[in-house]
């Protein structure tokens, strides 16, 4: 039997999990109450939908509670440094659903610049569930958009980190073909 994978791209509950908790995390942190991602989280794990949901879950849960700790002990307020954040505890989805509303406002090359950002969160999450395809097309571009416009986000310290990923991760698919 394949060990089970939570995979939002091939199964619509997993999407709507991981949609649902990270609308419920980015809420949290504008209302700076971790009660909102706790209940949602708390409504799933009551559901009994399976061991490899639950895992996933009370994987967020626990990434969201330590982001959050992060932020509040730092006092991080700045979007781009709770992005970075977000980096750090694999919290792509998330860092991308954070980073569109600014990408929305912004123009220019700062708009690009989020843009990369946006999209090398995107080749990661596509990376963990084998997307290679999609994973190679976002890191393509969040290379170009990073490389060429990267001193629009200034105080943003994972650039350089980011950019090393994007290589690794395009250079592993390289290997494979």
């Amino acid at each position: 039997m394949k060990p089970f994978h939570f995979d939002p791209f091939q199964s619509r509950l997993a999407r709507d999990i991981r949609n649902n908790l990270s609308k419920a995390f980015l809420q949290s942190l504008t209302q700076k109450d971790m009660s909102v991602f706790n209940r949602c989280g708390a409504d799933y794990l009551q559901q009994k939908l399976g061991l490899g949901y639950e895992r996933y879950v009370k994987d967020r849960l626990a990434k969201y509670e330590e982001a959050f700790a992060i932020m509040d002990k730092r006092d991080i307020k700045e979007v781009l440094a709770q992005s970075a954040i977000f980096w750090d505890l694999e919290l792509y989805f998330e860092m991308h659903e954070l980073l569109e509303l600014q990408w929305k406002e912004a123009e220019g090359d700062r708009r690009k610049a989020l843009q990369g950002l946006i999209r090398a969160a995107g080749m990661k999450i596509h990376a963990a569930n084998n997307n290679r395809k999609a994973a190679i097309s976002m890191g393509g571009k969040a290379l170009i958009d990073l490389a060429n416009y990267c001193g629009e986000l200034r105080g943003f310290d994972k650039i350089e980190a980011i950019l090393a990923e994007i290589e690794q991760i395009l250079g592993t698919y390289q290997d494979t073909t």
